[in-house]
């Protein structure tokens, strides 16, 4: 459902920018945390199998879980 001409007037003059770069900006600020949380998980997952603490395959299956989710979240937001 797309905004009425009225509505995407009212939105621009009460927050001085235009839908497009608000939506620019929330989709951005998604993908951010994602791959922050993606980065976060991978370290944490290669700090366990350096002490020795996680099995490499733990570690090989939890990168492909990562990149799986980061792909789709990516799918659904970039479409």
């Amino acid at each position: 459902m797309s905004l009425t001409d009225a509505q995407t007037a009212a939105f621009q003059n009460a927050s001085g920018f235009s839908t497009q770069s608000s939506s620019a900006l929330w989709i951005s600020m998604v993908l951010v945390l994602a791959l922050l949380w993606c980065a976060w998980v991978m370290w944490t997952a290669y700090r366990g199998w350096a002490t020795g603490s996680v099995r490499f395959g733990a570690l090989g299956g939890s990168t492909a879980r990562v990149l799986l989710t980061l792909l789709v979240l990516m799918f659904f937001t970039l479409s």
